[in-house]
C-alpha cells in the first residue's frame, strides 16, 4: 500500500513539474475581437436558425431521434476493468447507488456477481443483444 501512495505522489510531483502555466497567455484583444465579430442566434423559428447555416452545411429534410442504444463491448469492458465497482451497471442504466452495493459486498458478493455479469455480457455480445440488462434496477441482473 505504501508502494502505491508513494506512486501516486511521484506522479503529482511529475506533473506539477511538467504542467508549466507560464507559457499560456490570454490576449483579450482577440477576445474582444471574436465577440464583436459574433452574431446572435434565435432559437424562436426553425427556419431563421436554418439560413443562418453556413454554406456547405446542409441540414437534413427529415430529422429522426437517435436511440441512445447501449453498446455492448462498452458495458463488457467496463465488467471487466472495473466491474467490482458496478461502473458496467451505470453505463446499463441502473440506479445510481449500485456501485456502493457493488463496493460495499467487496465487489459483488466477493467478485461473484460481476464475474456472473461478464459471462451475460459476454454471450451479449455474441448475440449483440444486451437489452434485457438495460435500466435493470436489481442487484442481480440476470
Amino acid at each position: 500500500m505504501k508502494k502505491v501512495f508513494l506512486f501516486i505522489a511521484i506522479l503529482f510531483a511529475t506533473s506539477l513539474t511538467f504542467a508549466n502555466t507560464n507559457r499560456y497567455a490570454v490576449d483579450e484583444s482577440q477576445i474582444d475581437a471574436l465577440f464583436s465579430q459574433a452574431t446572435e442566434v434565435s432559437i424562436s423559428g426553425s427556419q431563421s436558425l436554418l439560413a443562418t447555416l453556413p454554406l456547405g452545411v446542409v441540414a437534413p429534410e427529415n430529422t429522426t431521434e437517435i436511440k441512445d442504444a447501449k453498446q455492448p463491448i462498452v458495458a463488457f469492458l467496463l465488467c471487466w476493468f472495473l466491474g467490482g465497482f458496478g461502473i458496467h451497471r451505470h453505463y446499463l442504466g441502473t440506479s445510481q447507488f449500485m456501485w456502493a452495493l457493488y463496493t460495499f459486498t467487496c465487489g459483488g458478493i466477493f467478485g461473484i456477481i460481476p464475474l456472473v455479469d461478464w459471462i451475460m455480457l459476454l454471450i451479449g455480445i455474441i448475440e449483440n443483444n444486451i437489452g434485457s440488462y438495460e435500466n435493470n434496477t436489481n442487484f442481480i441482473m440476470w
